[in-house]
């Protein structure tokens, strides 16, 4: 399925615990026909581009090309939200949760490093 352009106004920003942003929009008024499809987007992952000015054919054609991740999160995000759970079950003396992700993470890429040839 292509994707659907429509104009729209970012009527909210909020963080949230993960790091992640809730970003809450508001379209203009939608024939049904163009109703149903967003609606057929809902709790699915999506890419979106935003953009001040009208946005042309060739970037629409480079945005239906994305190919978002199944399931919801990319694996980095997955990645990120288990480092989250066991952070906040064991902090391991850290005192905050993106100093707790850095050493992790720092560790795993010592870890594959290792296995590279000279």
């Amino acid at each position: 399925m292509k994707g659907q352009l429509i104009s729209a106004i970012i009527e909210n920003i909020t963080t949230r615990k993960d790091r992640t942003l809730k970003v809450v929009i508001g379209t203009q008024e939608m024939n049904p026909n163009n109703a149903a499809q967003l609606l057929q987007f809902a709790h699915q992952l999506v890419t979106i581009y935003i953009s001040p000015a009208e946005i042309d054919s060739r970037e629409i054609d480079q945005v239906d090309k994305l190919d978002p991740e199944l399931n919801g999160k990319t694996q980095s995000q997955r990645i990120r939200n288990v480092l989250y759970l066991l952070h906040q079950q064991n902090s391991e003396g850290f005192q905050h949760y993106d100093e707790y992700y850095k050493a992790k993470t720092e560790l795993y890429i010592e870890h594959l490093k290792s296995k590279l040839n000279p």
